[in-house]
């Protein structure tokens, strides 16, 4: 009788892998072809929101702002000389990264896949009638390095939101 469990545990593994990282490639490309068919003006274009109206009940009397301007150019004017810049507007390429949302989720879609595939080679090579696929170790290795590119963009994203509010 022949023994199919170890080809059915490869197939398993390494379909699950090969699917894992099929996926994240289709989610790359979907995100990639929203953000560009949002940057064409032909569709996809968002409208750009109006601020809201205030309400009477809202607005302030016209006598109490001008005492609170008036008291704020007494502060200032009482106050050190000193020059206060404005803070700087963030570059373009800040408010490109802080726009792109998938990072974070690419990027915890392959941290796991990668660890998964870690443990699939470390379990294959305790089993010494079978040894791993030769390419096996280099898609490990790529996973490892897509994965932490990803986490390191996923990190720039949320510094460039912070940088951006």
């Amino acid at each position: 009788m022949i023994d199919l469990s170890a080809p059915m545990t490869y197939l398993l593994v390494m379909g699950s892998v090969a699917l894992s990282v099929l996926f994240t490639f289709g989610w790359a490309l979907s995100r990639l072809l929203r953000w560009l068919a949002d940057g064409l003006p032909l569709g996809g274009a968002k409208a750009k929101r109006k601020p809201a109206k205030r309400s009477g009940a809202t607005r302030q009397p016209a006598t109490a702002k001008r005492s609170r301007n008036a008291s704020a150019k007494a502060s200032r004017g009482a106050g050190a000389k000193a020059d206060v810049k404005p803070p700087s507007e963030p570059w373009r390429i800040t408010r490109g990264l802080a726009e792109w949302r998938s990072s974070t989720a690419l990027a915890l879609v392959a941290a796991p896949t990668y660890l998964t595939a870690r443990l699939v080679e470390h379990g294959m090579s305790f089993r010494p009638p079978y040894a791993a696929p030769s390419g096996f170790d280099a898609l490990v290795a790529g996973l490892g390095w897509l994965s932490a590119g990803l986490i390191l963009i996923a990190l720039m994203h949320r510094l460039a939101v912070w940088r951006c509010r």
